[in-house]
């Protein structure tokens, strides 16, 4: 089978290796077929950030779409070369992507937004979020209003600040944006419906799962806040819907009946990011955490998360000192 990774520079606020890459693997070989990068300015100056930030992939056939900072990426799968990219005003920090083969979804954190995209033009149709009431839901502990008042941005002064539509936002970095309370961090397209994971609840370690119609924009939670910890990939497996946990070192599901089950997985302690289903088994990444010089690999296991099938390390493609952190998996076209 082959796997399609996305990695960025774990330490990615440097002028040297700013880059991120798009990489095809062989996964039964475990050797990296061919690797795509993909250059960015690095800088930070006020509010204003720009890092090698490579976020979620997805593809439709033969086009492939990469989800980087504040632009998406086409990439032509047999030649696995850019053919083009794209962007919009509301594109700020975008994280996860996905498609039902007509429209993109892509996740835009700084803003706490979801964009959709027509497949075919690539132009954004609308946008849900950050002014939707269930993004309101619950109430910032004490610190963070406090916090809030020493930024004067973290927190808005009520539920649904107010956002210009035409205002430019790519240069907003998600550390200084005053609709940044959930990290708006994945999205998962699964018959009809878009499944949005939320890394932290008002930026607690709690997460949450929110089901959003793409036709009505009617939203309501599939997961209530604090369900899972710090998730980041969403896959829908045999009614399961199977979460990674990288505050917890763990990956988690929910039953159909609604249950929340959570395992720990090994080594650790990583970070944990990036989910793949192989039809009988699960990959996932397991980044070193920052600063550390462990291992940063794309690791099987079982389909209980107990027993570990097999690993390939990627810590190659960045150097040791820098690290490499993985973001998303994903089976290829040819996979």
């Amino acid at each position: 089978m082959n796997v399609l990774v996305t990695l960025k520079p774990e330490h990615y606020e440097v002028s040297h290796h700013a880059f991120g890459v798009l990489a095809e693997i062989d996964w039964t070989q475990k050797r990296v077929i061919r690797t795509l990068r993909i250059p960015s300015a690095s800088f930070r100056c006020g509010e204003a950030f720009m890092g090698p930030l490579t976020g979620g992939v997805c593809h439709i056939g033969k086009r492939v779409f990469v989800a980087f900072w504040n632009f998406i990426l086409e990439v032509d799968y047999d030649r696995f070369e850019i053919v083009n990219a794209v962007s919009s005003p509301w594109m700020a920090d975008l994280h996860g992507i996905a498609t039902d083969g007509h429209y993109l979804w892509v996740t835009s954190t700084a803003i706490e937004a979801l964009l959709c995209l027509s497949a075919e033009s690539l132009e954004t149709l609308w946008r849900w979020g950050p002014d939707e009431k269930i993004l309101a839901y619950g109430i910032p502990s004490t610190w963070m209003r406090w916090l809030g008042r020493l930024r004067k941005q973290r927190v808005p002064p009520s539920p649904q600040a107010r956002f210009q539509e035409k205002n430019e936002y790519r240069h907003l970095h998600k550390g200084r944006s005053m609709w940044h309370r959930h990290h708006l961090n994945d999205v998962t397209w699964y018959e009809g419906k878009l499944y949005l994971d939320t890394k932290g609840w008002f930026d607690g370690g709690s997460s949450s799962v929110i089901c959003l119609d793409p036709e009505s924009r009617q939203a309501d939670f599939f997961v209530q806040p604090g369900g899972f910890k710090g998730m980041h990939d969403g896959e829908f497996v045999g009614g399961r819907f199977y979460v990674t946990e990288s505050e917890g070192n763990s990956v988690a599901w929910r039953e159909p009946d609604g249950t929340i089950c959570s395992r720990s997985v090994q080594p650790a302690p990583r970070f944990i990011r990036g989910l793949c289903y192989t039809g009988q088994s699960f990959l996932i990444g397991s980044t070193r955490l920052r600063r550390t010089h462990d291992s940063t690999e794309i690791i099987e296991y079982d389909m209980n998360f107990e027993n570990i099938l097999g690993q390939m390390d990627l810590g190659f493609f960045y150097p040791m000192e820098q690290g490499a952190a993985i973001h998303a998996l994903a089976r290829s076209p040819g996979g």
